[in-house]
């Protein structure tokens, strides 16, 4: 989560530096997927932790309903390897988020690296309005 917070960051960091005109369209737009994907990979953590709360409180109940320290041992290592259709769900949007946010931070950066080229190119061009 503090990897995705602090690209995040960067990626805003160098929004902020580059020239803001209507063609710059393409910026907003990776800015908005940085933006999407931030949101979902934050939604999915949050499903994790509450299916693992919710697993890990089924594990805790079935332990003391058995009452035997041998039988929920094993109860508890056979719940804990068992993921629920919930938590798998929320796993693959977390990685998907995750994969979005890095394209979006690498299409962000590339156009940075055009722009920056394009000026460069315009400031050596010789003014022919003289």
């Amino acid at each position: 989560m503090r990897f995705m917070r602090n690209l995040y960051r960067s990626a805003q960091e160098a929004l902020t530096l580059l020239p803001d005109t209507e063609h710059m369209n393409a910026l907003s737009i990776t800015f908005g997927g940085l933006k999407s994907a931030q949101s979902r990979f934050e939604a999915s953590a949050r499903r994790i932790v509450s299916a693992g709360g919710a697993a890990g409180n089924d594990v805790n109940g079935m332990s003391a309903a058995r009452g035997q320290a041998g039988t929920s041992q094993a109860s508890a290592a056979g719940a804990a390897g068992a993921l629920s259709p919930d938590m798998t769900r929320a796993m693959i949007d977390l990685l998907q988020a995750e994969n979005a946010f890095k394209v979006n931070a690498k299409v962000a950066g590339r156009i940075q690296e055009m722009q920056r080229a394009y000026l460069d190119m315009a400031s050596s061009t010789p003014n022919r309005n003289g």
